[in-house]
Protein backbone atom coordinates (compact mmCIF):
# COMPACT_ATOMS: atom_id res chain seq x y z
CA UNK A 1 0.00 0.00 0.00
CA UNK A 2 2.78 2.43 0.93
CA UNK A 3 4.54 1.69 -2.37
CA UNK A 4 1.37 2.48 -4.31
CA UNK A 5 0.94 5.71 -2.38
CA UNK A 6 4.52 6.71 -3.20
CA UNK A 7 3.90 6.01 -6.89
CA UNK A 8 0.78 8.15 -6.85
CA UNK A 9 2.57 10.97 -5.03
CA UNK A 10 5.47 10.80 -7.48
CA UNK A 11 3.08 10.93 -10.43
CA UNK A 12 1.29 13.93 -8.96
CA UNK A 13 4.59 15.76 -8.43
CA UNK A 14 5.62 15.07 -12.02
CA UNK A 15 2.29 16.40 -13.26
CA UNK A 16 2.75 19.58 -11.26
CA UNK A 17 6.28 20.09 -12.63
CA UNK A 18 5.08 19.58 -16.19
CA UNK A 19 2.15 21.95 -15.67
CA UNK A 20 4.54 24.67 -14.55
CA UNK A 21 6.94 23.99 -17.41
CA UNK A 22 4.13 24.15 -19.98
CA UNK A 23 2.92 27.51 -18.68
CA UNK A 24 6.45 28.94 -18.66
CA UNK A 25 6.77 27.76 -22.25
CA UNK A 26 3.48 29.37 -23.28
CA UNK A 27 4.63 32.69 -21.78
CA UNK A 28 8.31 32.40 -22.73
CA UNK A 29 8.52 35.55 -24.86
CA UNK A 30 7.42 38.00 -22.15
CA UNK A 31 8.04 35.82 -19.12
CA UNK A 32 5.58 34.90 -16.39
CA UNK A 33 5.52 35.72 -12.68
CA UNK A 34 5.13 33.26 -9.82
CA UNK A 35 1.72 34.71 -8.93
CA UNK A 36 0.49 34.14 -12.47
CA UNK A 37 1.82 30.56 -12.51
CA UNK A 38 -0.01 29.82 -9.26
CA UNK A 39 -3.26 31.11 -10.75
CA UNK A 40 -2.76 29.21 -14.02
CA UNK A 41 -1.87 25.87 -12.45
CA UNK A 42 -3.90 26.01 -9.25
CA UNK A 43 -0.86 25.07 -7.17
CA UNK A 44 -0.13 26.53 -3.76
CA UNK A 45 2.69 29.06 -3.50
CA UNK A 46 5.18 26.93 -1.58
CA UNK A 47 4.83 23.95 -3.94
CA UNK A 48 5.10 26.08 -7.09
CA UNK A 49 8.11 27.96 -5.72
CA UNK A 50 9.88 24.71 -4.73
CA UNK A 51 9.27 23.02 -8.09
CA UNK A 52 10.32 26.11 -10.04
CA UNK A 53 13.54 26.29 -8.02
CA UNK A 54 14.27 22.70 -9.07
CA UNK A 55 13.60 23.54 -12.75
CA UNK A 56 15.91 26.56 -12.48
CA UNK A 57 18.68 24.47 -10.89
CA UNK A 58 18.43 21.96 -13.74
CA UNK A 59 18.47 24.66 -16.43
CA UNK A 60 14.97 24.03 -17.81
CA UNK A 61 13.67 27.36 -16.50
CA UNK A 62 15.42 30.63 -15.74
CA UNK A 63 14.38 33.57 -13.60
CA UNK A 64 15.15 36.96 -15.12
CA UNK A 65 15.92 39.70 -12.60
CA UNK A 66 14.92 42.32 -11.60
CA UNK A 67 11.49 41.66 -13.16
CA UNK A 68 11.47 38.22 -11.50
CA UNK A 69 9.72 36.55 -14.40
CA UNK A 70 10.28 32.95 -15.47
CA UNK A 71 11.31 31.88 -18.97
CA UNK A 72 12.47 28.65 -20.57
CA UNK A 73 16.14 27.82 -19.96
CA UNK A 74 18.73 26.44 -22.32
CA UNK A 75 18.04 22.79 -21.40
CA UNK A 76 14.41 23.15 -22.46
CA UNK A 77 15.56 24.74 -25.71
CA UNK A 78 17.96 21.87 -26.33
CA UNK A 79 15.12 19.36 -25.89
CA UNK A 80 12.99 21.35 -28.30
CA UNK A 81 15.71 21.25 -30.92
CA UNK A 82 16.19 17.51 -30.54
CA UNK A 83 12.44 16.85 -30.73
CA UNK A 84 12.35 18.84 -33.97
CA UNK A 85 14.79 16.37 -35.52
CA UNK A 86 17.88 18.53 -34.92
CA UNK A 87 21.06 17.39 -33.25
CA UNK A 88 22.14 19.20 -30.07
CA UNK A 89 23.32 22.74 -30.68
CA UNK A 90 27.03 22.29 -29.99
CA UNK A 91 27.30 19.16 -32.12
CA UNK A 92 25.47 20.88 -34.94
CA UNK A 93 27.74 23.93 -35.03
CA UNK A 94 31.10 22.40 -34.08
CA UNK A 95 32.13 21.67 -37.72
CA UNK A 96 31.51 25.21 -38.95
CA UNK A 97 33.19 26.63 -35.83
CA UNK A 98 36.29 24.53 -36.49
CA UNK A 99 36.27 25.66 -40.12
CA UNK A 100 36.08 29.35 -39.15
CA UNK A 101 38.77 28.95 -36.48
CA UNK A 102 41.02 27.25 -39.02
CA UNK A 103 40.44 29.93 -41.67
CA UNK A 104 40.88 32.93 -39.37
CA UNK A 105 43.35 31.61 -36.81
CA UNK A 106 41.28 33.24 -34.06
CA UNK A 107 38.96 32.08 -31.27
CA UNK A 108 35.38 31.24 -32.22
CA UNK A 109 32.43 31.20 -29.80
CA UNK A 110 28.94 29.70 -30.02
CA UNK A 111 26.33 31.82 -28.23
CA UNK A 112 22.59 31.31 -27.67
CA UNK A 113 19.92 33.53 -26.19
CA UNK A 114 18.92 32.65 -22.66
CA UNK A 115 16.21 35.11 -21.59
CA UNK A 116 17.80 38.54 -21.24
CA UNK A 117 21.28 37.03 -21.56
CA UNK A 118 23.68 35.64 -24.13
CA UNK A 119 24.94 32.24 -23.00
CA UNK A 120 28.25 30.84 -24.28
CA UNK A 121 27.91 27.15 -25.14
CA UNK A 122 31.20 26.29 -26.82
CA UNK A 123 34.59 27.63 -27.95
CA UNK A 124 37.02 26.63 -30.70
CA UNK A 125 40.60 27.92 -30.75
CA UNK A 126 42.45 29.00 -33.88
CA UNK A 127 46.17 28.63 -34.54
CA UNK A 128 47.21 32.21 -33.76
CA UNK A 129 49.53 32.04 -30.72
CA UNK A 130 47.88 34.84 -28.74
CA UNK A 131 44.47 33.57 -27.64
CA UNK A 132 41.56 35.76 -26.64
CA UNK A 133 39.00 34.21 -24.27
CA UNK A 134 36.53 37.04 -23.74
CA UNK A 135 33.99 34.61 -22.27
CA UNK A 136 34.08 31.06 -20.93
CA UNK A 137 31.61 28.33 -21.97
CA UNK A 138 28.76 28.24 -19.48
CA UNK A 139 28.90 31.95 -18.63
CA UNK A 140 26.28 34.55 -19.47
CA UNK A 141 26.34 38.23 -20.37
CA UNK A 142 23.44 40.64 -20.77
CA UNK A 143 22.25 40.87 -24.37
CA UNK A 144 23.94 43.82 -26.04
CA UNK A 145 27.26 43.56 -24.21
CA UNK A 146 28.84 41.14 -26.69
CA UNK A 147 28.91 40.96 -30.48
CA UNK A 148 26.44 38.07 -30.74
CA UNK A 149 24.31 39.57 -27.97
CA UNK A 150 23.96 42.77 -30.00
CA UNK A 151 23.14 40.70 -33.08
CA UNK A 152 20.36 38.94 -31.18
CA UNK A 153 18.91 42.27 -30.06
CA UNK A 154 19.04 43.52 -33.65
CA UNK A 155 16.55 40.81 -34.57
CA UNK A 156 14.08 41.83 -31.85
CA UNK A 157 11.42 44.58 -31.92
CA UNK A 158 12.54 47.94 -30.50
CA UNK A 159 9.97 47.73 -27.71
CA UNK A 160 11.44 44.44 -26.52
CA UNK A 161 14.95 45.91 -26.53
CA UNK A 162 13.74 48.76 -24.31
CA UNK A 163 12.05 46.28 -21.95
CA UNK A 164 15.19 44.11 -21.70
CA UNK A 165 17.34 47.15 -20.94
CA UNK A 166 14.90 48.25 -18.24
CA UNK A 167 14.85 44.80 -16.63
CA UNK A 168 18.65 44.62 -16.56
CA UNK A 169 19.30 48.33 -15.95
CA UNK A 170 21.82 47.72 -13.18
CA UNK A 171 23.89 45.33 -15.32
CA UNK A 172 23.90 47.69 -18.30
CA UNK A 173 24.86 50.63 -16.12
CA UNK A 174 27.76 48.66 -14.65
CA UNK A 175 28.99 47.84 -18.15
CA UNK A 176 28.66 51.41 -19.43
CA UNK A 177 25.80 50.68 -21.80
CA UNK A 178 23.04 53.32 -21.54
CA UNK A 179 19.93 52.72 -23.64
CA UNK A 180 20.76 55.28 -26.32
CA UNK A 181 24.20 53.76 -26.87
CA UNK A 182 22.66 50.30 -27.12
CA UNK A 183 20.11 51.55 -29.64
CA UNK A 184 22.86 53.10 -31.76
CA UNK A 185 24.86 49.85 -31.81
CA UNK A 186 21.73 47.90 -32.72
CA UNK A 187 21.01 50.27 -35.62
CA UNK A 188 24.55 49.79 -36.94
CA UNK A 189 24.21 46.02 -36.63
CA UNK A 190 20.93 45.97 -38.54
CA UNK A 191 22.56 48.03 -41.29
CA UNK A 192 25.70 45.88 -41.56
CA UNK A 193 24.21 42.45 -40.91
CA UNK A 194 26.82 41.73 -38.24
CA UNK A 195 28.14 43.31 -35.05
CA UNK A 196 31.62 44.44 -34.08
CA UNK A 197 32.39 44.98 -30.39
CA UNK A 198 35.43 45.82 -28.28
CA UNK A 199 36.29 44.17 -24.95
CA UNK A 200 38.97 45.90 -22.95
CA UNK A 201 41.07 43.23 -21.31
CA UNK A 202 44.79 43.39 -20.49
CA UNK A 203 45.69 44.06 -24.14
CA UNK A 204 42.27 44.98 -25.48
CA UNK A 205 40.32 42.66 -27.75
CA UNK A 206 37.94 42.99 -30.65
CA UNK A 207 35.11 40.75 -31.75
CA UNK A 208 32.78 40.25 -34.68
CA UNK A 209 29.51 38.35 -34.34
CA UNK A 210 26.56 37.26 -36.43
CA UNK A 211 23.25 36.12 -34.94
CA UNK A 212 20.23 34.41 -36.43
CA UNK A 213 17.01 32.67 -35.50
CA UNK A 214 17.59 29.05 -34.60
CA UNK A 215 13.86 28.33 -34.39
CA UNK A 216 10.66 30.34 -34.14
CA UNK A 217 11.48 31.54 -30.61
CA UNK A 218 15.20 30.90 -30.12
CA UNK A 219 18.31 32.72 -31.26
CA UNK A 220 21.95 31.73 -31.68
CA UNK A 221 25.09 33.20 -33.14
CA UNK A 222 28.81 32.77 -33.66
CA UNK A 223 31.51 35.31 -32.90
CA UNK A 224 35.22 35.63 -33.65
CA UNK A 225 37.51 37.29 -31.11
CA UNK A 226 41.16 38.38 -31.36
CA UNK A 227 43.55 40.94 -29.93
CA UNK A 228 42.68 44.46 -31.07
CA UNK A 229 45.68 44.71 -33.43
CA UNK A 230 44.13 41.86 -35.48
CA UNK A 231 40.74 43.57 -35.65
CA UNK A 232 41.02 46.73 -37.80
CA UNK A 233 37.79 47.94 -39.41
CA UNK A 234 38.51 46.32 -42.78
CA UNK A 235 39.14 42.88 -41.25
CA UNK A 236 36.00 43.17 -39.15
CA UNK A 237 34.00 43.71 -42.32
CA UNK A 238 35.66 40.70 -43.95
CA UNK A 239 34.98 38.50 -40.93
CA UNK A 240 31.40 39.74 -40.73
CA UNK A 241 30.85 38.76 -44.36
CA UNK A 242 32.44 35.36 -43.70
CA UNK A 243 30.12 34.71 -40.76
CA UNK A 244 27.05 35.71 -42.76
CA UNK A 245 27.98 33.32 -45.55
CA UNK A 246 28.77 30.41 -43.26
CA UNK A 247 25.73 30.80 -41.01
CA UNK A 248 23.05 31.59 -43.57
CA UNK A 249 22.22 27.89 -44.15
CA UNK A 250 21.49 27.45 -40.43
CA UNK A 251 18.99 30.31 -40.13
CA UNK A 252 15.38 29.38 -39.44
CA UNK A 253 12.64 30.79 -41.66
CA UNK A 254 8.84 30.39 -41.37
CA UNK A 255 7.58 27.50 -43.43
CA UNK A 256 10.98 25.84 -43.74
CA UNK A 257 11.54 22.51 -42.00
CA UNK A 258 15.11 22.34 -40.68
Amino acid sequence: MDENKNKIAGSQSASKVLALLKQVGFHHEKGVRLKELIELTGQDRSTAHRLLACLVDEGFVERAAPAKVYRLGIEAMQLGLVSAGMVPVVDRFRPVMKKIARQTGDTVFLIVRSGDYALCLHREEGAYPIKVFVVEPGTRRPLGTSSVGVGILAGLPDAEIVAIHARQAREYERRGMPLEKLRRIVRETRKNGFSGMTDFGPEGAGGVGCAFRLSSNSYAGISIAAISSRMPAQRKRELGTLLQQELQPFAWAPGLKK
